[in-house]
């Protein structure tokens, strides 16, 4: 260990013994549970709370936590502190109000005040205009406004005092607006026989002007056409990325089909190109009933072969439109297949066989789980109603 890390950890250890035994020395310098005292907190400290262990009462130490109440008053204190604790009450009681001659809004009547550990009570001699918990209607009251007795109780559990409060209370400041709007429904109640209401063309020294309220429909309309037309481009791309999987998931569907029919037609004896044009023929004799992408590109494939296109090309062109794999290994077989005459091709359409229709359980279940998927919500949703129509019967009957 180098010099200075051991000088460091002594000084720690150091430290933290200092601070024990000055624990240890306050700890005894004042009245405690090793005294048989448990000292007060003085008025206005709020309680104190003492953990100690207690040995006699069985053969264990015995746990104990106790609160004790904070010092009171004598009844010559609590009478010597009721003028300053009324200064108090007064200063707080206000709330946001200027002063107690002018109350216009709630007030704030304190239950308490810790500096003395006095504790208030409240009584209003109108309390449709002031209630005990300070709150004020100040309707149709006169512009002069209305004096209020608050009867205040101080008691600190031995002693007690009444105080009587007055206060005025004036009606609520209103704004210029709401003034405004009083008097424009004064003005709209009045005259009801005549035709039309002339609004004033002054008000408290201020001239006046009036305009319709724009409606906001119209930009909203426009603002919806923007979002439309934004929104346009998106939905196109989702369109097309849709259409793809759709193609994509039909190719996937017919692919097993493709490699069976070759297969047989190939094991009959059908050379590569007349076994492609005998499933393009069938299709097109059946094309009323359906379509299908798939033998839609082997007729174009077709077209390109009947038109000159060399074979392994025309299969090329038809893998890459494809664009899916197992389709790109399928053309690589015909491709192969014709370099050789086509002898091995159909134990190579065996062996794809096999994987196309492994593949098709694959797509299968794939597509069994996303609708599995797909049912969660309308499953949760029944639930949902379920639930509701279990409970509500329960609730109806607790009303």
């Amino acid at each position: 260990m180098k010099r200075g890390t051991a000088i460091k950890s002594a000084a720690c250890m150091a430290a933290g013994i200092s601070f024990y035994w000055m624990t240890r020395w306050f700890g005894v310098s004042a009245p405690g549970p090793e005294e048989g005292i448990l000292k007060r907190n003085p008025v206005g400290g709020g309680e104190a709370v003492y953990e100690f262990l207690v040995e006699g009462l069985s053969e264990k130490e015995f746990p104990m936590s106790l609160a004790v109440p904070e010092q009171r008053l004598t009844g010559a204190q609590f009478r010597e502190a009721v003028p300053r604790a009324m200064e108090l009450l007064c200063e707080r009681i206000v709330g946001e109000n200027s002063s107690l001659l002018e109350i216009r809004q709630d007030m704030r009547l304190v239950r308490e005040i810790p500096e003395f550990g006095i504790e208030v009570s409240w009584e209003s001699a109108a309390p449709e205009i002031v209630s005990s918990q300070g709150l004020v209607d100040a309707k149709d009251l006169p512009a002069a406004g209305i004096e209020v007795i608050l009867l205040a109780r101080l008691s600190n559990g031995l002693c007690e005092e009444k105080i009587e409060i007055p206060v005025r209370v004036f009606p609520k400041m209103l704004t210029s607006g709401e003034r405004f709007q009083a008097a424009l429904e004064t003005l709209a109640g009045s005259e009801l026989e005549a035709g039309e209401v002339p609004l004033p063309i002054e008000f408290e020294g201020k001239r006046l002007t009036y305009q319709s309220r724009k409606k906001t429909g119209d930009f909203l309309l426009l603002f919806l056409g923007a979002a439309a037309a934004a929104c346009l481009p998106l939905k196109e791309k989702r369109d097309r990325e849709k259409g793809k999987k759709r193609r994509e998931e039909r190719f996937m569907r017919t692919y097993p089909d493709l490699v069976s029919r070759f297969l047989i037609l190939t094991g009959a004896g059908y050379p590569i190109k007349q076994a492609w044009k005998k499933q393009v023929f069938d299709y097109q004799k059946s094309r009323g009933r359906f379509v299908n992408p798939v033998y839609e590109e082997m007729e174009i494939t077709l077209n390109q072969m009947e038109t000159g296109t060399p074979e392994a090309r025309a299969y090329g062109e038809f893998g890459r439109r494809a664009g899916l794999r197992p389709y790109v290994k399928f053309v690589s077989l015909l491709q192969s297949s014709l370099q050789v005459g086509g002898k091995n091709l159909p134990t190579l359409l065996e062996a794809e066989m096999e994987e196309a229709l492994k593949q098709r359980k694959d797509f299968a279940r794939r597509k069994g789980e996303e609708a599995s998927t797909k049912l969660l919500l309308p499953m949760f949703l029944m639930l949902g109603v379920v639930m509701v129509l279990v409970v509500s019967p329960a609730f109806l009957t607790l009303a």
